[in-house]
């Protein structure tokens, strides 16, 4: 006979194996996949035909309300409203009393027939797809979200590549950095121009841009002319003053663009 803690650490041992064997792996085949989706969107649809079946009962009430205040009642029926709506005033402060008593208001039960019939409905419908349905409809809906999901940044390339026009652009850095020879640390806000000027080619640009694809071969000349207006400075900004290094002062002329055009 085996002692006691030997005999308690096998039933512990044999416990961990039971409960191992019963946990569903991760690595699953796609049998136990597909059910697991059958599954997942089974519970999708019953979701929705209980939210549909609430919405329809509130409607419904809501058409049975607008009926009755289309339609006013005559004096008698007013008469007899008033007796009802005494005795239900009565009747209401007597099962307030009551409900009082028993520990606060209840809510009143709904009838659940009708939307089990309709969850049945679905039920049986969605039991009647087989696998290779149920993949192809998932297939569908995924083909159709890429495809969207395509479209939209399509939309957003083109938005993004579609040419901006010219205007005066602003960059910070130094003297040293502007490859004019000078050194210095002393930094500045230069402004310049870019952009495109597409809108305001004229003949002469068109006539230019064709020479260059064919006429300018036919007659043996390898000239180079621009074909297009281009953003360009029509203004300068006033002279810009600087210490250099040697601790000498340099003056600039016409280097920040002030306004810009198509030239």
């Amino acid at each position: 006979m085996a002692d006691p803690p030997v005999a308690e650490a096998k039933r512990r041992h044999h416990a961990a194996k039971s409960g191992l064997a019963g946990r569903t792996s991760f690595n699953a085949p796609p049998r136990s996949k597909m059910k697991l989706w059958k599954g997942a969107t089974l519970a999708f649809m019953l979701c929705g035909a209980a939210l549909s079946a609430v919405l329809l009962r509130n409607m419904t009430t809501l058409g049975q309300i607008r009926a009755n205040t289309k339609h006013p009642q005559t004096p008698s029926a007013n008469h007899s409203k008033s007796t009802s709506r005494t005795l239900s005033n009565s009747s209401s402060t007597k099962s307030r009393a009551e409900t009082s008593a028993m520990g606060g208001p209840r809510r009143r039960a709904r009838s659940t027939d009708d939307m089990s019939s309709l969850l049945s409905e679905f039920t049986l419908m969605f039991q009647s797809f087989t696998e290779s349905e149920l993949q192809h409809v998932v297939g569908a809906l995924l083909d159709r979200k890429r495809r969207r999901s395509r479209l939209d940044q399509s939309r957003r390339t083109k938005r993004a590549r579609r040419p901006k026009p010219c205007s005066v652009r602003e960059l910070k850095l130094t003297v040293s950095e502007l490859g004019l020879g000078y050194e210095s640390n002393e930094t500045m806000l230069l402004r310049y121009c870019s952009g495109k000027c597409i809108g305001h080619r004229n003949n002469y640009d068109i006539t230019m841009e064709h020479m260059m694809r064919t006429g300018f071969k036919k007659r043996g000349r390898k000239d180079k002319v621009s074909n297009g207006p281009c953003c360009r400075p029509t203004a300068f900004e006033e002279d810009f003053s600087f210490l250099d290094d040697n601790y000498k002062y340099r003056t600039i002329q016409n280097l920040s663009a002030k306004n810009c055009g198509c030239v």
